[in-house]
């Protein structure tokens, strides 16, 4: 995503609009000096919900992931003797 399309995404526009946007303006075919859609603005539509939400999901996993791990830590085995003063 592009550095315009991230500042209206953080304006009020959602991730499924910026897409569908984009697929718009990709989808224009230029026929005999008429301008035509090929797929039908529904489908591309439909098509911008399911990829925002398949982004939004992996975004998710991935911040999951990303975080912080405390693999193989146990707090029995700290001694905190030494600490009360």
């Amino acid at each position: 995503m592009n550095a315009p399309a991230a500042a209206s995404a953080s304006a009020g526009t959602s991730l499924a609009e910026l897409i569908y946007v984009e697929l718009l303006g990709r989808a224009f075919l230029r026929v005999e000096n008429n301008a035509v859609i090929k797929p039908e603005p529904a489908q591309l539509a439909k098509l911008s919900i399911q990829l925002a939400t398949a982004f939004e999901k992996a975004a998710q996993e991935h911040k999951a992931a990303s975080g912080p791990k405390n693999v193989g830590y146990d707090v029995k085995n700290l001694d905190l003797g030494d600490l009360g003063g």
